[in-house]
């Protein structure tokens, strides 16, 4: 046995074999597929004592000691195994990996997450039905697979795991609000005052003392952010800063933005830009690292050539000789060694090298500062000149093939 078993849970059934026992019961149709209702018991009966199959297979190990196991999912609700409990179940004769919380589920459970009705535990025969998976947990948002609880009358989901960790009843963050906040159990058609949506699907958060309502992801929004679609860092604030009624689009997706809720808007004198904060919080807007009180990043004197007269550079990419400008160069033979588009393409103005006939730049490439911000990627690029143009790369963005120099993300492992 591992060194960090424990002793067989002799009294545990096995997922699976809890799956294997109600799969000819009842069964329930939510969004036009199959669930099955799980009503048996997690727990060994002594009829089942000399069934010999997952019976009696249940291990108990340390996650938290056990580095393999931060790399492993649950079998039944396809979850990373980590968390605040250090346990997890290991059986040995599925063999499979499952949360202490997935194995020790009632099939009736009630959540103070929802406390109107019972959730009831439900199996999803076919995890690979799409439609199935569009059916997600309220608490972490992620899709249910397999096992999960549910509330028919309301349609409400969430994983075992979820359940078992349930939603704190009160919040305090003064930076937010400065009253507590409390947990609203229901849904309904208010407007978030950070995010300025309504959304069904998260869980609210009210103020008992003043008009003022916020989802739980919305809570813990940073305060400080850089967004990939603007060169300074953006600050939260409760309405738009702004006295000119005409500046209210937001930065992202250009719509308007309401001025008595959240949103973010540059700080610096003279620079007008906001965004609303569910678009700044955008996978490919921003990291949603917290900037608060760190150094802003400042990006000066990027460019990649040193001047050395009139018309003559000397590029970083080619250091060994010096490259003179030539206006209005047409030669198909000839291929901008950064882009690898013929030479005469933009405009056909290129910086040539003094000893080299074959070597030239676009005028436009050769000025390609080293770093550069892109709006389609949350962090800063940086030009990597050094490429073998024997071998080829795939751009990320576009897909399309190329030899040429390329833009990587520093922050990519």
């Amino acid at each position: 046995m591992h060194h960090l078993d424990h002793t067989p849970s002799d009294r545990l059934l096995c997922p699976v074999e809890r799956i294997q026992k109600d799969k000819d019961g009842k069964v329930t149709t939510i969004s036009g597929g199959i669930h099955y209702i799980i009503k048996s018991s997690y727990f060994i009966s002594n009829a089942e004592d000399e069934k010999p199959v997952h019976l009696l297979s249940l291990i108990l190990r340390n996650r938290k000691e056990d580095k393999v196991l931060s790399f492993t999912f649950c079998y039944v609700c396809q979850i990373a195994l980590l968390g605040e409990a250090y346990y997890v179940y290991f059986c040995s004769y599925c063999p499979n990996y499952y949360h202490k919380e997935c194995v020790e589920s009632p099939s009736v459970f009630h959540s103070s997450d929802h406390p109107k009705h019972p959730l009831q535990l439900l199996w999803i025969p076919d995890m690979s039905l799409e439609e199935e998976r569009d059916k997600r947990c309220c608490s972490c948002k992620r899709g249910v697979d397999a096992l999960f609880y549910y509330c028919s009358i309301c349609d409400f989901a969430v994983h075992m795991a979820c359940a078992g960790n349930p939603t704190s009843p009160t919040i305090d963050n003064p930076k937010r609000h400065k009253h507590t906040l409390h947990y609203f159990p229901r849904k309904s058609g208010l407007f978030c005052d950070v995010c300025a949506l309504v959304d069904d699907s998260d869980y609210l958060y009210v103020c008992l003392l003043c008009d003022f309502i916020v989802h739980k992801r919305c809570v813990y929004l940073p305060y400080v952010i850089k967004v990939s679609r603007h060169n300074h860092r953006l600050t939260f604030t409760p309405n738009l800063p702004y006295e000119e009624p005409t500046v209210t689009d937001c930065g992202v997706c250009h719509a308007k933005i309401n001025e008595n809720y959240g949103e973010y808007s540059c700080t610096k004198k003279g620079c007008v830009y906001a965004v609303h904060s569910r678009c700044a919080m955008q996978s490919d807007v921003c990291d949603g690292k917290k900037l608060e009180g760190e150094p802003e990043e400042v990006y000066e004197d990027t460019k990649m050539f040193e001047e050395k007269g009139d018309g003559i550079i000397q590029h970083q990419s080619h250091p060994r000789h010096q490259l003179r400008l030539e206006k209005i160069f047409h030669d198909e033979s000839h291929h901008c060694q950064a882009c690898r588009r013929p030479s005469y393409d933009h405009g056909g103005n290129v910086y040539r090298c003094m000893q080299c006939d074959d070597f030239i730049f676009h005028e436009s490439c050769a000025y390609l500062p080293r770093t550069k911000q892109f709006m389609l990627h949350v962090h800063p690029l940086t030009l990597d000149p050094s490429y073998n143009f024997i071998d080829w790369f795939q751009c990320g963005k576009c897909y399309r093939y190329s030899c040429g120099f390329r833009c990587m993300c520093s922050c990519a492992v």
